[in-house]
């Protein structure tokens, strides 16, 4: 595993009546990728643990910079996967935590505080060439044990509607138990004022916010439990967690454990997407591969170019045949970036978690830019009796050398340019006009097409305007 244990230069300790103070100091060379732990012993009565930290600052325009992520494991270990011993991440968010048996800082897990050795988890990312110090304070705080109530146990909501149709989510967001600025009752708003049916939370490496929706008011929005898997090569999303689940991100792409947390998120009923595999920042771009992700996060907030790379990345495993569904999010972290933009639409047998993940898995979606945007788009083989229609994700079956006619019915678009996609490239372009709703169709030769999909773009910039909505393929065969 690339973990780099930390040999600290200096550890004092001291005892002040019933409180312990423990410090630790050392250097980091320039890197990016290691985790270093702090280990310390916990003695029997130790109510309350709290942690500070401090670093050399560094720092070159707004993205190079040095950080020193953090967070902890309980008595029960910190060896890879051990979902028991976790007890909180906040990455770079925050320089300091407390944990109690009553309470704890966001990101981080109230719970008992059971004796032995438990150990503090540095990640740092260090950019200045001469390296970083720093400093760790560790106290430990006896006391009366308080009170505490017996919890419920967490359960997935039972279905907000039980009817098959479209249901608007947001795939990717975060809280304050993460990086994000708002507190869950405050998402909550923001979806229902973008025209959600349902969002995922998908803080960094940690599913604390999963303690605190159940508490939130949410009405007719569904949540889904998720975490944002945030290695040093790359972060992916994994949706539909069960409500005690977590994800370990301590890995590389040489140390072949990938697949492990993919397919036990997958097994468990979740779904694995690689979350903006084209974002040219260290330790975002995507290197796991595609072979074991079922999504990819093609549009990630406001369209860019790194989205256009993401896009490409794309139909290129879809020239390759790879079924590999298209998903959208906004990773808001803040009130400037809107929740539900963009947002993709499913097709669903119910308002349920299960289903919205059977639904993304089948590519049975779309994406687009806001709630006033809607694409239906499907592809016939008129020829057929009685003729057969498919939508995103299904697969049509065509005679030998019979055309398809592909219909697309766009609302909230007007001006855009609609580009018909296939495994041979742009099969064709039409203007969508003026009106509320317009419908456009093309005839297609299915083998050579093999799928077709739908680009909506702005159209005075075509054929790289930014996107408006976009769908998953209909596959021909």
């Amino acid at each position: 595993m690339s973990v780099a244990m930390v040999a600290p230069r200096a550890i004092t300790e001291q005892r002040e009546g019933e409180t312990i103070h423990i410090a630790f100091s050392g250097r980091f060379g320039f890197g990016i990728d290691r985790w270093a732990y702090l280990r310390f012993e916990v003695p029997p009565g130790v109510q309350r643990i709290r942690v500070t930290t401090s670093h050399d600052r560094f720092a070159v325009g707004g993205l190079i910079r040095n950080v020193l992520d953090l967070g902890i494991f309980g008595a029960a270990g910190h060896d890879l996967g051990n979902a028991a011993g976790f007890r909180g991440w906040s990455g770079g968010a925050r320089d300091g935590f407390t944990i109690s048996g009553t309470d704890a800082t966001p990101g981080y897990l109230a719970g008992p505080i059971e004796p032995g050795v438990w150990a503090v988890a540095l990640g740092p990312v260090v950019l200045n060439p001469l390296g970083m110090a720093w400093q760790a304070h560790v106290t430990l705080e006896r006391g009366h044990r308080p009170a505490t109530e017996g919890g419920a146990a967490i359960a997935y909501p039972p279905p907000s509607v039980s009817r098959s149709g479209w249901y608007r989510g947001d795939l990717h967001l975060h809280t304050v138990h993460s990086d994000g600025q708002r507190e869950p009752s405050e998402l909550v708003t923001a979806a229902h004022a973008g025209g959600l049916d349902f969002i995922v939370c998908t803080d960094h490496n940690t599913t604390s916010a999963i303690r605190v929706w159940p508490t939130c008011r949410t009405g007719a929005l569904l949540v889904i439990p998720g975490e944002e898997v945030t290695t040093r090569h790359g972060h992916w999303l994994a949706v539909g967690l069960s409500p005690d689940a977590w994800v370990d991100w301590r890995y590389a792409p040489r140390d072949r454990v990938f697949p492990r947390f993919a397919t036990e998120v997958r097994e468990a009923g979740g779904l694995v997407v690689a979350a903006h595999p084209a974002v040219p920042l260290p330790g975002s771009a995507w290197e796991f591969g595609f072979a074991h992700v079922d999504a990819l996060e093609v549009w990630n907030g406001r369209w860019n170019v790194d989205d256009e790379l993401s896009l490409r990345i794309w139909q290129r495993l879809l020239r390759e045949g790879r079924r590999v569904a298209a998903v959208g999010g906004s990773d808001s972290h803040t009130e400037s970036q809107p929740v539900g933009s963009p947002q993709t639409v499913v097709h669903a047998r119910e308002l349920s978690i299960p289903a919205l993940v059977d639904g993304l898995r089948g590519g049975r979606s779309y994406i687009a830019r806001s709630r006033s945007v809607a694409v239906e788009f499907t592809v016939s083989c008129p020829s057929r009796d009685p003729a057969e229609v498919a939508g995103p994700g299904q697969t049509l079956r065509v005679p030998p050398e019979t055309p398809v006619t592909v219909t697309a019915m766009i609302t909230g678009a007007p001006g855009t340019t609609a580009a018909l996609i296939t495994a041979a490239g742009c099969a064709g372009r039409a203007t969508v006009d003026g009106s509320t709703r317009t419908m456009l169709r093309w005839e297609l030769d299915a083998a050579s097409a093999r799928f077709a999909r739908l680009e909506l773009r702005e159209a005075q910039l075509r054929p790289l305007g930014a996107m408006v909505a976009l769908t998953n393929p209909v596959w021909l065969a």
